[in-house]
């Protein structure tokens, strides 16, 4: 009886320690209110850097990487200017060297019209140069001293340059040269040509037109156009000639056939280098009809424009080689 006395006094004391304490808020109850003076919390401090003592150096600044500026690179330069023949690279019709036609200070024939407009120009390459040989520099004149010549070298750069001369008119005396175009009845009724440089049997010639070869001579090639029925005459050229260049061989236009060279005759090399080139048939030459030589100038200035149009610094001169390379030995 004692012990169960005892232990509802126990379980009596138990429960109101038990009644004191307070539990955790039911979940369906709201939180308590806060007031509106409720201080905010405060927030952490940052921690400060401290401040360097007098006897320490403060560290450098961060470097700061500047900016290069690249240089522009430099301009490119322009291409360089193509050769342009120049305004005056050719003279008049019928405007022969001072003193050198047969009747002295006479001209030649001025009428302009192209009397071979079907021909090309009769040398494969440029420059080339219309003028005098024996009235050029080098050249010796003619019957001896009577129409002299300057005298001086062959490859002097004054042969290789402009402008052009005509020399159709130029004098000779000889019952060959005959022609009622000229002053004086006589002259040399063709115009001479001078390769690119002086070098002797380099330079080709080729076929005015396409056509056939009527005659092959000891120094000269004679070729018919088939088109206009010219004939073209070549002088001065180098021999032998291919094997292939024979009478009655046909011919393509420009086809080369012969090399430009100094031979005077089958076996002396008297002359410069450069063809004598003729053209013959029947045309209107200053409002008449003439049959035979007619003058080639105006028909070589038209067929050399041709042949520079594509490629204009094609006829810019060249520097010319040293005189040994412009003659070759005598022929035996």
């Amino acid at each position: 009886m004692i012990q169960l006395r005892t232990l509802a006094v126990v379980i009596a004391v138990f429960a109101v320690a038990s009644c004191g304490r307070e539990g955790p808020p039911r979940p369906d109850f709201p939180p308590a209110p806060v007031e509106d003076n409720a201080p905010e919390p405060a927030e952490p401090a940052s921690p400060e850097e401290p401040e360097p003592s007098e006897d320490e150096t403060p560290p450098p600044p961060s470097p700061v990487e500047e900016e290069i500026e690249e240089e522009p690179a430099p301009p490119t330069p322009p291409p360089p200017a193509l050769y342009e023949l120049p305004s005056d690279w050719h003279g008049v019709p019928g405007s022969l060297l001072p003193g050198s036609s047969t009747v002295k200070e006479s001209t030649g024939v001025t009428d302009p019209s192209v009397i071979a407009p079907e021909m090309i120009f009769p040398m494969q390459e440029a420059p080339a140069f219309a003028n005098s040989q024996i009235f050029g520099q080098g050249g010796g004149g003619y019957a001896s001293g009577q129409w002299p010549g300057p005298g001086g070298s062959e490859n002097d750069p004054r042969n290789f340059d402009y402008p052009w001369r005509d020399n159709f008119c130029e004098v000779r005396l000889d019952a060959k040269h005959a022609t009622d175009l000229c002053p004086g009845g006589k002259a040399h009724k063709g115009q001479d040509l001078r390769p690119k440089t002086c070098e002797n049997a380099v330079h080709w010639l080729v076929a005015p037109e396409s056509g056939w070869i009527s005659h092959v001579g000891s120094i000269s090639v004679n070729i018919i156009g088939a088109e206009s029925g010219m004939k073209y005459k070549f002088l001065h050229v180098q021999m032998p000639v291919p094997d292939w260049v024979r009478t009655g061989a046909p011919v393509t236009q420009g086809q080369a056939f012969a090399r430009v060279s100094d031979l005077l005759s089958a076996s002396s090399r008297a002359t410069t280098v450069h063809t004598h080139f003729e053209i013959h048939g029947a045309a209107d030459v200053d409002g008449a009809l003439h049959n035979g030589a007619l003058p080639p100038y105006t028909s070589l200035v038209e067929s050399y424009l041709d042949l520079v149009d594509a490629d204009p610094s094609a006829a810019e001169p060249v520097a010319q080689p040293s005189q040994d390379k412009c003659l070759t030995p005598q022929l035996p």
